[in-house]
């Protein structure tokens, strides 16, 4: 796989808890945790020494209680995940925006963090110091809920942050879906739309739907696994045996250098 694709960085997430091999793509060296009372404090936290400086300020734990009734969410927030946009929040959009708006659904954030790529790599993608970790721009911000959606925003400083991107992983509520129904635990028998991808590392593939990429796990079949010569095999499980663990859209923060 490309170790510059955003779906390579989701993949290793899951891949933590299925082979314990690959690391979080949102775990950067130059993050600085800032208060996730309001957006508009963002400006007024960010540190401006170089190298910067890291500030943690107490944040929200506010819980949010969805009541799951089905697999999709229209009817109770309005949060549709989609391949370029969530709810009525296309990418692109104004960082304060997004966060107030689906803070207004979702309650306050968990965690609001804002992390420097200051190292370009000449194909107008930019890294950290230690050159493990990329993304779209020289800064980025990184805002979470409680039921661990994760919206995603870039630019060349703080008042020119938009949204980039979102991932959605690990939430046992279901209390997010696409269009046709797709969302964390959610099985590939189920899903008419859902497209899987043939290969993966070991028991982690890939596919999309609704456009959205997505992050499957075989509780079977691997998706790939070597022969005793040391080929790489790739494989289709079985969709009885294989459910969505993450989704993405859009850019998010991507490690570097993986295993698979």
């Amino acid at each position: 796989m490309n170790p510059r694709t955003l779906l390579t960085s989701v993949v290793l997430v899951a891949s933590i808890a299925v082979i314990a091999a690959c690391s979080d793509s949102k775990s950067v060296g130059s993050a600085t945790t800032v208060s996730a009372a309001t957006s508009e404090s963002v400006a007024e936290t960010l540190p401006t020494t170089d190298p910067p400086t890291t500030t943690t300020l107490a944040t929200s734990t506010t819980s949010v209680a969805v009541a799951v009734t089905s697999t999709t969410i229209e009817a109770e927030t309005g949060l549709v995940l989609g391949d370029s946009d969530i709810g009525s929040f296309a990418l692109g959009a104004e960082a304060a925006v997004v966060v107030d708006g689906i803070s207004a659904e979702l309650g306050a954030p968990t965690r609001d963090e804002i992390a420097d790529y200051p190292v370009a790599d000449g194909a107008g993608e930019y890294a950290t110091t230690d050159g493990e970790t990329g993304f779209v721009a020289p800064m980025g911000r990184s805002v979470c809920w409680s039921i661990n959606l994760c919206v995603e925003f870039g630019g060349g400083s703080v008042e020119s942050m938009s949204f980039t991107g979102w991932t959605y992983t690990n939430d046992p509520t279901r209390a997010l879906s696409s269009a046709s129904g797709g969302t964390i635990g959610a099985g590939w028998s189920d899903l008419p739309a859902l497209e899987v991808d043939e290969g993966g590392c070991y028991s982690v593939g890939s596919g999309t739907i609704d456009g959205i990429r997505v992050v499957l796990t075989s509780t079977g079949e691997p998706f790939g696994s070597f022969d005793e010569a040391g080929n790489y095999i790739a494989t289709v499980p079985s969709a009885a045996d294989v459910t969505i663990t993450s989704m993405e859209t859009g850019k998010s923060p991507v490690f570097l250098y993986g295993d698979c």
